[in-house]
């Protein structure tokens, strides 16, 4: 498992692209703490040898309860993580709601433990339907120098996007991160700084041949056009896989590459009808990533976009 591990790394390391290990659709909460640094060190090893050193990783370190995240973010530093990401605990979730100071300060308290730099992941679906407010992240950043940035995946983002770009004027290094593909030009131009997408597993190239498009400045009529195709094909498999979460996810892995297609237990594999649903949109993106893979290898993409 590590070697395969180690060579798919490898092969998806792109320019400008940072790997996030253990997040929600690394199935984190089916991992025992010894795999989630496994991943960690593995990934470590696996950029190492390809001459990434410089290259940071971002490690999923949520845990259940401050103790325990604290430990996870630990971890992943002695692993080789960089910087960790924390979504919401969500065991207690309908308690948390009673009082947004109790998350609040559970991010506080794990900003001032950790001994690496966090992001705030605020992700309603896969933390019990917990959703921070703009007020609530603005408190947080106000009282955790440790915190370095915070990736949305939330309704009404956008507006949270404006209210926290705001609010972190004085400091142009931290990011704010998207988890949706379909709004990135927008989420640029409001201020956000890139996105953590699940479909950047199974389009790395096309993905990053989109983010240097939104940075084009004056962009000739050709490339507005190129935009708009590469949005509306990676929108399209955004659309179909990323409601399926895990399974829809794994299910597109097993089917491009092999992999098995299956999630731990008790997630379930997807049955072929809604597998089949999943595949049907693959085959224009999986042209336009074919398009891209060696493009964006090249230091000379970068340089002429």
């Amino acid at each position: 498992m590590p070697g395969q591990w180690q060579r798919r790394q490898a092969g998806e390391r792109r320019p400008r692209t940072v790997p996030v290990c253990a997040g929600p659709l690394g199935e984190a909460v089916h991992l025992s703490r010894d795999e989630r640094a496994t991943l960690i060190r593995c990934t470590r090893q696996a950029l190492d040898k390809q001459g990434f050193e410089s290259v940071p990783i971002v490690a999923g370190v949520g845990g259940s309860s401050t103790r325990e995240t604290v430990q996870l973010a630990r971890d992943a530093a002695s692993a080789g993580a960089a910087v960790g990401m924390i979504i919401p605990p969500a065991y207690y979730a309908a308690t948390l709601q009673q009082d947004s100071s109790q998350i609040e300060q559970y991010y506080i308290d794990i900003c001032r433990l950790s001994p690496i730099p966090l992001l705030l992941y605020n992700f309603p679906a896969n933390s019990a339907g917990q959703d921070l407010s703009a007020k609530s992240i603005i408190r947080i950043i106000e009282n955790s120098p440790n915190l370095c940035g915070l990736k949305l995946t939330c309704p009404g983002r956008m507006d949270k996007l404006e209210q926290v770009t705001a609010s972190v004027k004085t400091n142009p290094e931290f990011l704010i991160l998207d988890g949706v593909m379909h709004d990135l030009p927008a989420w640029k131009e409001f201020g956000g700084h890139g996105t953590v997408s699940g479909i950047s597993n199974i389009a790395p190239s096309s993905t990053v041949r989109l983010w240097i498009l939104c940075f084009v400045e004056n962009p000739s009529l050709e490339q507005q056009k190129e935009l708009r195709e590469v949005l509306n094909v990676l929108s399209k498999v955004d659309a179909v896989v990323m409601p399926l979460g895990v399974r829809g996810l794994k299910y597109v892995l097993g089917y491009v590459h092999g992999y098995g297609r299956g999630p731990r237990r008790p997630l379930l594999a997807l049955d072929e009808i809604n597998g089949k649903a999943v595949t049907d949109v693959l085959d224009e993106l999986l042209i336009l990533e074919n398009r891209y893979e060696e493009e964006v290898m090249t230091p000379e993409s970068w340089t002429t976009a």
